[in-house]
């Protein structure tokens, strides 16, 4: 604009003032184009109209439309518009409303050329300054508009920063009812939008089809917001049920159009109905909260705030997690699938589990999988894919699907794994006992800690691999050496009740009558006998 010249047009009814204007001042040679002249303030006005100049010299006193008059007019239709003001009379009132109405500079007849020449100028300077300024805040308009909203949805801004913020920034807020919606694109795992140039595009796309449909549909006000997020205010002029209603179809048509026309999903949040500047925030709070609970009612929707209910219950899942743990080391796929539904189950029912704690709590059971299949390493590459899908999914759900995925690929390589692994655990545990039997309290926790396994998975597994429980096979091997001190030894039955690990020899009597059919004595008169035969 510097480069180009500036219009300038003058009105006076004076035609010797106005010739003189006109063929004694050489406007090009100062960067001015003479663009017409008027000899009264009506016929000026027009002339304003047709031509917008940049810069009007004008007198006060005109026959049909005074100065004044003119320049109040002026000022109401092209504020920008620089007046430089000419009288005969040196009027303090003239001067007052001069300066009242703005006017650039006030002149008093006679002048020079070179006072009009300065006067000019300097209303050019200025003209460029601004321009200069206006260039900038257009510049800026998208980030000032964007801070702004960001306030508003927030609830940062009063009412006079609102209605004052919105006029400077031409952002049309109607008196009527208010519904915030956010739009949250679903996943960016889909090959389409692989990187962080993928994601920016996908969320433009978002925000010119939720444009184009609000277009269609209402009047509202659009733009992004967080990473992920696009904001929409709505305007609606149907009472508050009516609203809902609309603002669910806008939404949904928008969802529609989304999948049909990008190839991926959003989830659309409604906020409540307000009528006032302060209830936007209300009612972005509101979407805000209905989107919280996507990962537990599901993705590609339209949430409403009516559908976001406050947890009421608590969640303790620590025994399912501990139960899944096992049945998984023990290789029983089928019960930790059905454990997994379970700790899904109360997930969903309870209501109040965040997104985070839903991916922190799978992470954990996630690395649990993975040191049992004892190919986890700090800095494995498998596990942080892992964990980086389990953060990208946004429902429960999907979650769950993928660690289900894991647990019946690695469930048959644990399997494969343990059996020979359970096996040198039972051997070292048998060979401890019949070490140790005769100990009174050697018990299941005793044995599991020399193995280095809980007393509950020991006790599985050796069911599992022994056909019979820990206690009984303790007790099996107490009474297999009480036979054999029987057979070869003179002790007496207390003796071997001891020796054998039985302080108690009617309690050790009972064990060996139900384990071998007869009593100590019978026992051994019938090993006695037998001996005799045998010689």
């Amino acid at each position: 604009m510097e480069e180009t010249m500036y219009k300038v047009i003058i009105i006076d009814d004076d035609c010797i003032i106005r010739r003189g204007l006109i063929q004694l001042i050489p406007w090009n040679e100062h960067g001015f184009e003479l663009a017409g002249s008027s000899d009264n303030g009506k016929d000026g006005l027009e002339l304003i109209r047709k031509v917008q100049p940049h810069l009007i010299i004008t007198d006060i006193r005109m026959p049909f439309m005074n100065g004044l008059e003119l320049t109040e007019i002026v000022k109401e239709e092209y504020p920008h518009i620089k007046i430089i003001m000419l009288t005969s009379y040196d009027d303090f009132d003239f001067a007052k409303q001069a300066l009242k109405l703005k006017v650039f500079d006030y002149l008093l007849k006679p002048f020079d050329n070179e006072t009009i020449i300065k006067a000019a100028a300097s209303a050019m300077h200025e003209l460029a300054y601004e321009y200069r300024i206006s260039q900038k805040v257009t510049e800026a308009l998208p980030i000032l508009r964007q801070k702004f909203l960001e306030k508003l949805i927030n609830g940062k801004l009063s009412e006079y920063e609102i209605v004052s913020g919105a006029e400077f920034l031409e952002l049309a807020l109607p008196d009527t009812s208010y519904v915030t919606m956010v739009l949250k694109a679903d996943d960016y795992s889909y090959s389409e939008y692989p990187s962080r140039f993928g994601k920016e595009m996908l969320k433009y796309c978002v925000l010119n089809v939720a444009e184009e449909t609000l277009g269609s549909k209402g009047q509202g006000i659009l733009f992004d917001s967080v990473e992920d997020e696009v904001v929409m205010i709505c305007f609606i002029k149907e009472n508050e049920e009516q609203a809902k209603e609309k603002a669910f179809l806008i939404a949904e048509d928008i969802r529609r159009n989304i999948e049909n026309f990008l190839k991926t999903t959003i989830t659309a949040a409604i906020g409540g109905v307000y009528q006032t500047y302060e209830g936007i925030s209300y009612s972005y709070k509101d979407a805000q909260a209905a989107l919280e609970i996507r990962h537990i009612l599901g993705t590609n929707r339209v949430i409403r705030r009516f559908e976001y209910i406050e947890p009421t219950g608590s969640m303790d899942i620590s025994n399912l997690k501990n139960e899944f743990i096992l049945n998984v080391k023990l290789s029983f796929l089928d019960k930790a699938l059905l454990n997994l539904t379970a700790i899904e189950r109360s997930i969903l029912e309870a209501k109040n589990v965040s997104l985070l704690e839903v991916q922190r709590i799978s992470m954990e059971i996630t690395l649990l999988l993975y040191k049992e299949m004892e190919i986890y390493t700090k800095g494995d590459e498998s596990l942080d894919l892992a964990f980086r899908k389990i953060q990208q999914f946004q429902t429960v759900h999907n979650i769950f699907l993928f660690i289900a995925d894991l647990i019946t690929t690695f469930i048959p390589i644990i399997h494969s794994k343990s059996d020979s692994q359970t096996k040198r655990i039972i051997n070292q545990a048998v060979v401890y006992m019949k070490s140790y039997f005769y100990y009174e309290n050697l018990s299941l926790q005793d044995v599991a800690k020399t193995v280095h396994i809980s007393p509950t998975y020991l006790s599985i597994i050796f069911k599992k691999e022994m056909n019979i429980n820990f206690s009984d096979y303790l007790q099996t091997i107490r009474m297999n050496e009480a036979k054999e001190l029987f057979r070869n030894s003179n002790l007496k039955t207390y003796e071997v009740a001891e020796r054998v690990g039985f302080s108690n020899p009617q309690y050790f009597s009972v064990w060996f009558k139900k384990n071998t059919g007869m009593s100590p004595k019978d026992f051994k008169s019938q090993s006695v006998g037998l001996q005799k035969f045998g010689n």
